[in-house]
Parts: C-alpha cells; sequence; structure tokens
C-alpha cells in the first residue's frame, strides 16, 4: 500500500514536473526579450528562444553548441572567459548598454543579463538580452531635448495640472532662462506655485484661465507681470498648453514666457513718440515705396479731413488727388537721393485745395534696401494766400504810384478846360453854347472824379464828404448801365420819395453802387433782371440784436438785386474777403466786394447779403442818414453870382504854361492883378522884391527845380504873415491835412473850377485889403 502509494506520488510530480517543463516552454518562447541558456560547464550554448534569433538575426541550429565568443554578434563585445569567471565567482553578471551588430549588419543596443542556477544537477547560465535601441534613441532625443530647452532665451516652465485651488500647481520643471531671467534657481522653484513670481494684479486671474485651458482643450496667451528675486518688475508674454495622457486626463501644463520687458519699453516709447507725433501741428505719414499709407498723424486728420482708419492702407497720390506725374518724380528723387524737399498742390476729403510744403525722407532695411518713405507736409496754403495778397498789394501799390503821377498830368488837362468853362458860360447866352458848356463840364468833372477814384481805389485816399442826395447818384448809375452793359440784362431803377440824404464822398457812392452792378452783371451770363432801389429804413432795437454791425437809428438803403446764378454757402462766408474771388484772374481782382464793404464801415454803416443758388442774390447797404436839418436835400434854387476881387495882386506859380496863362486870365477877367513864376525859385525872387504888394500866393506843391513845399517854406520865411493857396493834381491824404493846418492852410485839389478857386480867394482875403494892394480900375 505504502509503495502504491509512493508511486503515484511519483507519478504526480512527474506530471508535474511535466506540466511546469511545458509552461516554462511557452514562457520561453513567447517571451518579448531574447534568452540565451548556456553550459556552464562546457561554455557552450544549449538553447535559445525565437525572440533572440529574430533579433539577432541567425537561426538556433546557427547558435546551439556554440560558446557565446564564436557567435558574431557576441565575438567583439564579450570576453567569454572573462564573463564565465565573474558568472563562476558571484553567479550573476549584468551588461546595461551592450552594442551588438546583428547578422544583415544592424547596430544594435540591449541589455545583457547573466544568472546562474541548477538544473537538473548541472549548473547553467540563462543570458536574457533586451533589446534597448529604441530606448537609446529616445533617451538621446529626450537629453537633446533638454539641453535644447535650456539653451533657449524664451524661459520653459512645466507644472502639475493639479490643484487648481490655492496655492496652486507645482512647477517640476524649469530651464536655465528661468533662471537666468527670474534670479531663483531650479532649486528655489520646483515644487512651489508659478505664483510666488507674480504680482498682486495677476493672481487673480490665472487659476481661472488655466481651468478653463483644461475644461476646453486650448492654449492661453496672456502678458503678465512678474517680479525677479530682487524684487524687480519684468514682463512676460505666456503660452500656456494644456498636456493630456492617452486617456484624455489632464496631467501637467507647459509654458513659453517670452520676456518683453524691452519690447514693453519699445512699446512705450513708441506710444509716446506716436502721441508727440499726432502732437504735432504737420501731417506726418508713412507710405510704402508705391504709395501705399501705413501710418497717418492726428496732423494729417486735421489737415487733410481724413481719419486714421480712412487712409492708412490707401495709396496716397489718389487719396490727395496728387498728380502721378508729380509723385512719380517724388519718389524716384527720394529713392535717388534719400530726401525730396518742395511745395506740392493737395486735395483735402472735402475737395478743398492745399499748397504744402513737403519733405520725403526715405526708409532703409538693415541692408540698406529702400524700405518706405516718411512724409511731414507743412500746410501753407493760407501763407501762399497770404504771399499772393502781399503780391497784389505790391502791384496796387505800383499801379497807385504810377497812378498817381497820371492823375496829376490829367488834373492838369482838365483843370484848363474847367476854368475855361465859367469864363465862357460869363461871355455867351446862346442856349445852344451853354448846353454844349454844361456838357462840356460835366465831362470834365465825371473825368476828375474818376481821377479821384481811381487814387481812391489804387492808394486808399479819402474824398471829401459831403450832405449828398442818394438818389441823384441813380441817374448817373443808369446811364452808364444801359451804355456799357450787356441789352439782355434789364435794368429797373427805383426810389423812394424824400429819401434823407447822407454825409458821404460822393465819388466812393457811385463806386459802390458800380461794384455790385458790376458783380450783378457776372452773375448773370444769360441775361436777366438788375433791380437797384434806394429808401429810407429805420434801424429799431431789435433789428441791432440780428445783426451785431447795425446800431439803431435812420438808414439810407441801397439794394442791388439780381436773378443770376447764386452765391454758395460756403463761398457766402468768404466774398468779403480781400482778393477772394471766383472769377478767372483775368476777370476779377477780389477786391470789389471787399472794397464796397470797406467804403460802408468807414461810413458808419454796414452790408448785408441773401442768395439763394440758381435764383440770384441781394445786397443791401446802409448808410446812416444825415442828422442835419431835415435830411432831405433841396436843388439849388438859383445861382448866386461869382464873387470878384478888389484889385489884389496874385503870385500865380505854376510849371504848366496852358494852366498859368488859364488861371492868370480868370482872375484878370474877375478883378484881381496877377503876376506869374514857372517854379519855386523864380516865385521866391519875385516875392521878395515886391511882398509888399502881393497879396496872396497860388502855388503848384508838383513842380521841378524847387517843389512847393520847398518854396513856401522859405517864402513864410520872409513873410510869416504870407496868405498861400496851395494847388496840387496829385491829391494825397498826408499833403492834404498837412496843407490844411496853420494860417497857411488853404487847398484845392486840381481840377477845380473859376467858381471854386474865386469863392476859395474871398474866403482867404476877406473883405480887407491888404497894406499896399492896389485895387482895379
Amino acid at each position: 500500500m505504502v509503495f502504491e502509494n509512493k508511486a503515484n506520488l511519483l507519478a504526480r510530480v512527474q506530471r508535474d514536473l511535466a506540466s511546469s517543463e511545458i509552461k516554462y516552454r511557452r514562457l520561453f518562447e513567447a517571451a518579448k526579450d531574447g534568452i540565451l541558456i548556456l553550459n556552464l560547464g562546457t561554455g557552450r550554448i544549449d538553447d535559445v528562444n525565437p525572440f533572440l534569433c529574430q533579433l539577432l538575426g541567425f537561426s538556433a541550429a546557427e547558435m546551439i553548441g556554440k560558446t557565446v565568443g564564436e557567435v558574431s554578434p557576441f565575438r567583439d563585445t564579450i570576453v567569454n572567459d572573462a564573463m564565465l569567471r565573474l558568472l563562476q565567482k558571484t553567479g550573476y553578471v549584468r551588461y546595461e548598454n551592450l552594442p551588438l551588430q546583428a547578422k544583415d549588419g544592424r547596430k544594435i543596443a540591449v541589455e545583457f543579463v547573466c544568472n546562474v542556477y541548477e538544473a537538473d544537477g548541472i549548473d547553467v547560465i540563462q543570458c536574457n538580452i533586451r533589446d534597448i535601441t529604441e530606448r537609446q534613441k529616445t533617451e538621446q532625443q529626450l537629453a537633446l531635448m533638454a539641453k535644447c530647452v535650456d539653451e533657449l532665451n524664451d524661459i520653459v516652465l512645466i507644472t502639475e495640472a493639479e490643484p487648481l485651488s490655492e496655492p496652486g500647481p507645482r512647477i517640476v520643471m524649469v530651464n536655465k532662462a528661468f533662471e537666468r531671467i527670474s534670479g531663483y534657481t531650479k532649486a528655489e522653484a520646483i515644487g512651489r506655485s508659478p505664483r510666488f513670481l507674480q504680482g498682486p494684479k495677476t493672481q487673480g486671474k490665472a487659476l481661472e484661465e488655466i481651468g478653463r485651458a483644461m475644461a476646453e482643450k486650448v492654449h492661453i496667451r496672456r502678458r503678465v507681470t512678474n517680479y525677479r528675486k530682487d524684487g524687480s518688475e519684468y514682463c512676460m508674454e505666456v503660452d500656456i498648453a494644456p498636456i493630456f495622457d492617452r486617456a484624455g486626463t489632464c496631467t501637467h501644463f507647459a509654458a513659453t514666457e517670452r520676456d518683453l520687458t524691452e519690447t514693453v519699453k519699445a512699446e512705450e516709447q513708441i506710444v509716446e513718440q506716436a502721441e508727440l507725433l499726432d502732437k504735432a501741428r504737420d501731417a506726418i505719414f508713412v507710405r510704402d515705396l508705391k504709395g501705399k499709407i501705413a501710418y497717418w498723424n492726428q496732423g494729417a486728420e486735421r489737415i487733410y479731413g481724413w481719419k486714421r482708419e480712412e487712409a492708412v492702407g490707401r495709396f496716397s497720390f489718389e487719396l490727395l488727388s496728387i498728380d502721378k506725374r508729380v509723385f512719380r518724380e517724388m519718389n524716384e528723387a527720394t529713392i535717388a537721393t534719400g530726401e525730396w524737399i518742395g511745395q506740392v498742390e493737395q486735395c483735402s476729403k472735402d475737395r478743398g485745395a492745399l499748397s504744402l510744403e513737403g519733405r520725403c525722407t526715405l526708409i532703409r532695411n538693415t541692408d540698406g534696401s529702400p524700405k518706405s518713405v516718411l512724409v511731414i507736409s507743412t500746410d501753407i496754403t493760407e501763407r501762399k494766400k497770404l504771399e499772393s495778397q502781399l503780391l497784389r498789394a505790391q502791384r496796387m501799390e505800383s499801379i497807385g504810384t504810377l497812378a498817381g503821377g497820371i492823375a496829376h498830368d490829367l488834373n492838369n488837362i482838365l483843370f484848363p478846360i474847367m476854368l475855361c468853362i465859367g469864363m465862357l458860360r460869363k461871355g455867351s447866352s446862346d442856349p445852344e453854347t451853354l448846353e454844349i458848356l454844361a456838357t462840356v463840364e460835366t465831362s470834365a468833372k465825371r473825368g476828375a472824379d474818376i481821377v479821384r477814384q481811381v487814387l481812391t481805389f489804387a492808394r486808399g485816399i479819402e474824398g471829401e464828404r459831403v450832405e449828398i442826395q442818394p438818389s441823384h447818384l441813380l441817374r448817373e448809375l443808369e446811364c452808364i448801365i444801359k451804355d456799357t452793359f450787356p441789352k439782355d440784362i434789364r435794368l429797373r431803377i427805383s426810389a423812394a420819395a424824400a429819401i434823407w440824404t447822407i454825409l458821404a464822398d460822393p465819388t466812393q457812392m457811385h463806386q459802390v453802387l458800380l461794384n455790385l452792378c458790376l458783380n450783378a452783371r457776372d452773375a448773370m451770363p444769360n441775361g436777366g433782371v438788375l433791380s437797384v432801389s434806394i429808401e429810407n429804413r429805420m434801424i429799431d432795437e431789435h433789428y441791432g440784436v440780428t445783426n451785431i454791425e447795425a446800431k439803431p437809428g435812420r438808414y439810407v438803403n441801397l439794394r442791388v438785386t439780381d436773378t443770376g446764378t447764386g452765391i454758395a454757402p460756403k463761398i457766402l462766408e468768404r466774398i468779403f474777403e480781400p482778393f477772394f474771388t471766383t472769377k478767372d484772374p483775368n476777370k476779377g481782382t477780389g477786391l470789389g466786394l471787399s472794397t464796397v464793404m470797406g467804403i460802408a464801415k468807414s461810413h458808419g454803416g454796414f452790408v448785408n447779403v441773401y442768395s439763394e443758388l440758381g435764383h440770384g442774390t441781394t445786397f443791401n447797404v446802409y448808410f446812416p442818414a444825415s442828422t442835419s436839418g431835415t435830411g432831405v436835400l433841396e436843388e439849388v434854387a438859383a445861382e448866386e453870382p461869382l464873387p470878384r476881387g478888389n484889385g489884389e495882386l496874385v503870385l500865380v506859380v505854376d510849371d504848366e504854361p496852358s494852366i498859368l496863362a488859364i488861371t492868370v486870365r480868370t482872375l484878370q477877367r474877375f478883378g484881381y492883378k496877377t503876376v506869374t513864376a514857372t517854379d519855386g525859385a523864380d516865385a521866391i525872387a519875385i516875392y521878395a522884391l515886391r511882398k509888399g504888394e502881393i497879396a496872396v500866393v497860388i502855388a503848384d506843391m508838383i513842380m521841378p527845380v524847387m517843389d512847393g513845399a520847398a518854396m513856401i517854406k522859405a517864402l513864410t520865411y520872409i513873410n510869416p504873415s504870407i496868405k498861400i493857396l496851395k494847388v496840387s493834381g496829385l491829391a494825397t491824404g498826408v499833403g492834404k491835412e498837412e496843407i490844411a493846418r496853420g494860417r497857411e492852410g488853404h487847398y484845392l485839389a486840381k481840377p477845380f473850377t473859376a467858381e471854386t478857386l474865386l469863392r476859395t480867394l474871398r474866403d482867404i482875403l476877406g473883405e480887407n485889403v491888404l497894406p499896399g494892394a492896389t485895387r482895379a480900375q
């Protein structure tokens, strides 16, 4: 029975051993590491598994029965005897990185581990060979990556994903840039939350954004302000990326941080510079070489009217209406020389013309190639207008000087005519002759008025203001318009009854009406109706409130209305500016309406205008009514006789023979005795000899050799009580004012009538005859 139990036990053991051997064999053949079995006694290979054959490229038959040193992969790497001695001594050998070469020449790295154990009474060696080639490559790549990360200028920082609550995820890795920028070492940073670097401004938002990145699986990019170990501030642009494992769980956060401290300073400096550029009055913009605008300051917005967002991206020559040929020349000169300076005509957003003085400066790339152009433009539109006005004013001054000389000559021509008319009228009673003389006198006076008007216009000389009846001005105006205006312009003239008189310069009143009528004519190129009217107007307090220039009182209103093209509102604001005109250069100077305004204001009046495009224009000019008497000037009822002399001796001094002759003849005819001189020196000599006889001196102020002023000074020295009547064909405001002062202050402007001359002499001499004077017989 006992024997049977032993037999059963032995059979069970054998079965178990067989089963274990089968399991071992399965494991041996299925192992993913190479397994090599050596007989320790013989040193030869007893067995190899399939993975090792596959790894080395040898069959089992090529390896079994050979020593390890006889198998080519191990021949050069393992000293068989040395390995066996080590195994016999320690029972264990390990090679962590053993380089091998497979049968096909492939280089592989393996981990080689040998253990000694006893099997069936025999000491055997089991060698486990693990392929670490890919792991080694991965480790090398990781080492290279770590080295690259350490060499980056930007910070690389990795944290755990949890916890999201205070104090936040902990740092697990930082690179050398972190140490360099923050001043903290890796040891001081790892294990701490990145929040220890942050200030109070950014701590509250950091965890919220990290949580959002984890939930939405998105990157976060933001700027943060951190503080170095020494407490100094630095600005970083942080890009945070969540790292997920294969299961989709966020395990870490990787952050790259770029130091923007210098960039922020540069940006702040750029902002400051941009603010300074925006404060500049000049237009400053940057364009590329083709003309496309990249920068546009507030000065450019103000000058051109285009907002920055409207201008950037557009071509400057299109936006500003620069002639393409001019732009091309500017661009070529800028690229060739690096700079262009000059004046160019451009347009603003509302199409208003602009004159600008520009400077184009070439901006280059770091390699020296042309990159873009900086343009600085100064608005000189008003300066150009002022220069133009100055040139016109200079021309007008030259014209005034020329007109003065012409006026002197014309007055000398008209003077004898006007003196002769008075004499001829007294010597004739023929109605036809008197009518002809009246026509000649009117024409001569009109000529004299035109001369005065030219002087007034060209040199600003004010004429004498007298009380006039404005309705009388319409008679002459009607003749001028009917004779000179186109026939398709119909004239309507009306004057209310009993128009108040005004104290004014008649020539300037003619000028006001004529200028307004000429403007009306030009506004009706295809004909129309021109209406001129005069009426009395009472201006009350209410009207004075609506028109600041109007003061309450009595006014005479001159109204000129046309049915022409009308005036645009923008132009209406400027029509009274000197030299402003919408007419062609050869059709107007731009002085007409400014002259009207100036005359009205100088008389204490004002002007208003009403106009509609396509419906005509009305000008109303208001002059204060005269305050003397009733204000209504009556026609002269009868002509008073001309005053006669009482034989007084008159010294007449003039360089014009015709004027001298007619003056002497007029004086002699009306009871005066005369003596003449043709220049100042001759007159002084005569007066020195006959000063006791000469009652009055009539002296021309413009003469050769010695002019009237020098002569009068010498005569006054001879006789401080001398009576002098000064006459001149060149009426200068200063001269007239100076002449009117003192005892010798009597003056007549040529040409003048015999009546004016005789009445002035009577005013000078009075009723008394000077001692030594001889009465005419």
